[in-house]
């Protein structure tokens, strides 16, 4: 059966940089469930990872990448407000994806247990916290490159019409002053 399209869709800038941010998350996520796995199990690294071990690592993934989603806007604006967002953005994505982490991990305990063990791992780990810091703050810049590309696309266009020799400024220029 022949395509539909013979052109492949491209994404734009904003959109690449959009899905980078979700995989950037994703990843991060997953390493701080593994090291978070290694906290409570310091054997596994060498004895193999369970099949529960590994669904831990997936949902901590998938756990951080929902909770971006989940977030909206808060992160990605422009401005002084815009940081103040994106710092209530951080911590919604730390413990939202913390919680669903959690909660896909083991249904009821683990939407308790699934923040408190990030936070225990972050405090052991201040190196570790800095770097999670440090990766919201790219995230946040990679989702205000695709905010400005969406804000680009319904802001109104710079025709430079004051300048157009017909223009009412232009006519009463000297005239009135």
């Amino acid at each position: 059966m022949r395509p539909f399209s013979r052109k492949k869709p491209k994404l734009s800038e904003g959109e690449r940089a959009r899905a980078l941010a979700f995989l950037l998350v994703g990843a991060c996520s997953a390493a701080l469930g593994f090291l978070s796995v290694l906290n409570l199990d310091r054997t596994a690294l060498f004895d193999g990872l369970t099949f529960y071990q590994a669904w831990i690592i997936f949902a901590s993934g998938l756990g951080g990448m929902l909770a971006l989603f989940l977030s909206g806007d808060r992160m990605g604006q422009s401005g002084r407000g815009g940081a103040i967002r994106a710092l209530a953005g951080a911590i919604w994505v730390t413990f939202i994806g913390a919680l669903i982490a959690g909660t896909l991990g083991l249904p009821f305990y683990g939407t308790m247990f699934g923040p408190f063990i990030v936070v225990v791992t972050l405090l052991g780990a201040p190196i570790l916290a800095l770097l999670w810091a440090f990766n919201l703050l790219g995230v946040h810049f990679l989702l205000a490159a695709y905010q400005r590309e969406r804000d680009s696309i319904f802001a109104p266009a710079q025709t430079g019409m004051s300048d157009h020799p017909e223009s009412l400024r232009k006519r009463l220029q000297g005239r009135l002053t």
